[in-house]
């Protein structure tokens, strides 16, 4: 294990024309009407911008949000003791997503995983999640028929593309849309043992 949690010192203002995937995402829970779902959110940005829509456009959506830059966290922690409302259906955890196990996660109905390859190192030895493990670990916290995001922007695309393209070859997704920047990866369900 490093001595010292990975975590980074800057944050992520909104900039669209750099990085809409949150934008989009935000777009597509509207139109497609997504209410009252769980959500899982890797990497808010200081924005915030998917809980903050949540609650104006009322969906309800229960969304757990991670990120492991502390300006991000502390930055919610003020947006939240300035409304409590936000904090009914947004939470955000600090920390090193690659460190998250099956046993702390409930059942999720959509996953974005829009910076997938970004953060890890391809030849760590760190006792952390890979990217393809990561992905198999919301696979398996997914609801029947739930949903994975990812982000055709990202700057680890290159290394997601083989990541993905394993998934669908192995029957574990398969992809059912682009949305605007951002492809839809239905989960497909496990097959049932002939009894």
């Amino acid at each position: 294990m490093p001595s010292r949690m990975r975590f980074v010192h800057y944050e992520w203002p909104l900039e669209p024309e750099m990085c809409p995937c949150d934008l989009h995402f935000c777009s597509y829970l509207r139109e497609r009407n997504v209410r009252r779902r769980a959500i899982f959110h890797f990497g808010t940005g200081a924005h915030h911008l998917v809980g903050l829509r949540n609650l104006e456009e009322r969906l309800e959506n229960d969304i757990v949000g991670i990120t492991a830059s502390p300006n991000e966290h502390d930055r919610y922690v003020k947006l939240l003791i300035r409304s409590p409302a936000l904090g009914v259906h947004y939470k955000v955890l600090f920390g090193d997503i690659y460190q998250l196990n099956a046993a702390v996660l409930p059942t999720f109905d959509l996953v974005t995983l829009f910076h997938l390859c970004e953060f890890t190192n391809p030849n760590q030895s760190d006792g952390r999640l890979n990217d393809a493990a990561l992905v198999d670990l919301f696979l398996s916290k997914l609801a029947p028929e739930g949903r994975l995001l990812f982000y055709v922007g990202s700057d680890g695309r290159r290394q997601t593309a083989p990541i993905l393209e394993l998934a669908v070859a192995d029957g574990k997704m398969t992809l059912e849309e682009s949305y605007q920047t951002l492809r839809v990866y239905r989960a497909r369900p496990p097959a049932r043992r002939a009894t």
